[in-house]
């Protein structure tokens, strides 16, 4: 069997999607003939219990957090004139670290730690690639520095583009882009998550781009009953610049005022902004509850007890970033097999993407009357999606798609 070593920042028990993600490749990258040995960190600032439970070959590491030092300082400083001092001089301290030294992110202060335990990985067995994802971007310089000096074919991981964002300043942006285009340019393959993001990496050079979206893991899913009367959700991260929860929400609210829709309940799970709710609540016809972060698990199994899910997809399509974006949920929706309501730019990848699939129903932004007619159509409708449509998208079948770009990795 062949060994791919993963250079991963996020990976269980750390929370998020990008860990997701990760864990998931190395459950079932073995079933394809490829066995992962991992480099991450020992642990995180927010971690989630409920991700773990695969057992791995792993070399995990410390860092160097400034957030750590930042804390360590304050607390010795006993005097409430001396803590507001270093409070402010550590305040400049972070912005001038932010931008000149903890370059490319953050995570810079993993990267020795990492280089060395992907060393020492290496004189203990042999590998036949070496994988790696950003964000953070520190891991493709760990994987890179492990490619030039080993020769190990090396596949880069974007889970999300990165200078298209903008950060620090004109100068910071340049010295980005790069930074950026060495490293497709460099890496032997480049995997990322839409066809838009696709395009964009190799126009920036990349020699060849595999798209390996996300996906579901079809026994995560419970078996959770819907419950009474009519209720929807929303799952996850929100941001108001660039995507549209309000069309949908005053369409809840006008049927529940109505009188078209008794009884709703909306569920909002993850980190939404407080505000949305007055938009639903109106004359308190709309029962609303906000769970804030929860383990994955949970969130699974408030995606599976909704009659409706709400998908909120970028506004426009017309910057690249926005456009290729489709948000980690969308799949564990579509495993779920409950209706979507996507508000968002139909001619996104996500919006194409769902086109196609019964039990959707996508609207412009600033459509409410669209979207109220197709929430009714949705609690009204039976066109539910079956396993066949769905199979391209579970974590089986893309650790697959990723096992085929890495073997044509070793041909390379």
């Amino acid at each position: 069997m062949r060994r791919v070593l993963m250079v991963c920042y996020y990976f269980p028990p750390l929370a998020g999607m990008g860990s997701l993600r990760a864990l998931k490749f190395a459950t079932y990258l073995p079933e394809f003939g490829w066995m992962p040995v991992l480099v991450a960190p020992r642990d995180g600032l927010e971690e989630d219990p409920s991700l773990c439970g695969t057992e791995l070959a792993a070399y995990r590491t410390g860092e160097f957090r400034r957030r750590r030092l930042g804390r360590r300082v304050l607390r010795a400083a006993t005097d409430a004139s001396v803590v507001a001092t270093s409070s402010q001089a550590l305040g400049r301290i972070r912005d001038v670290v932010r931008r000149w030294l903890y370059c490319p992110d953050g995570q810079i202060g993993w990267y020795p730690f990492a280089i060395a335990a992907g060393r020492r990985a290496i004189r203990e067995g042999a590998f036949d690639a070496i994988f790696s994802s950003s964000f953070p971007i520190t891991a493709h310089l760990v994987a890179r520095q492990l490619h030039r000096e080993t020769g190990i074919p090396w596949v880069a991981e974007f889970r999300d583009l990165w200078t298209d964002w903008g950060t620090g300043g004109p100068r910071r942006q340049r010295f980005n882009e790069s930074m950026e285009r060495a490293i497709v340019a460099e890496a032997t393959e480049v995997v990322t998550v839409s066809p838009t993001y696709g395009e964009v990496l190799r126009s920036r050079g990349a020699r060849r781009v595999s798209i390996v979206t996300n996906g579901f893991d079809p026994g995560d899913l419970p078996e959770a009953k819907i419950q009474e009367g009519t209720s929807a959700a929303y799952v996850g991260t929100y941001y108001p610049e660039y995507q549209d929860l309000a069309t949908a929400f005053r369409a809840l609210g006008s049927l529940a005022r109505s009188g078209r829709v008794l009884g709703l309940r909306v569920k909002l799970v993850g980190n939404v902004p407080e505000g949305l709710e007055e938009m639903l609540v109106g004359n308190s016809v709309i029962e609303c509850e906000r769970t804030g972060s929860v383990p994955h698990k949970d969130a699974l199994r408030f995606i599976c007890e909704a009659n409706v899910l709400l998908l909120s997809g970028p506004i426009s399509a017309e910057r690249d970033a926005l456009c290729g974006h489709i948000p980690g949920k969308t799949f564990e929706y579509l495993g779920s097999g409950r209706p979507i309501l996507l508000v968002g730019d139909p001619k996104s990848d996500v919006g194409e993407l769902l086109q196609p699939l019964p039990s959707v129903r996508i609207v412009t932004p600033g459509d409410v009357e669209g979207a109220e007619v197709a929430f009714l159509s949705l609690l009204q409708g039976d066109d539910r999606r079956n396993s066949t449509q769905l199979e391209r998208f579970t974590s089986r079948f893309l650790a697959g798609r990723l096992a085929e770009t890495l073997d044509h990795t070793c041909k390379a």
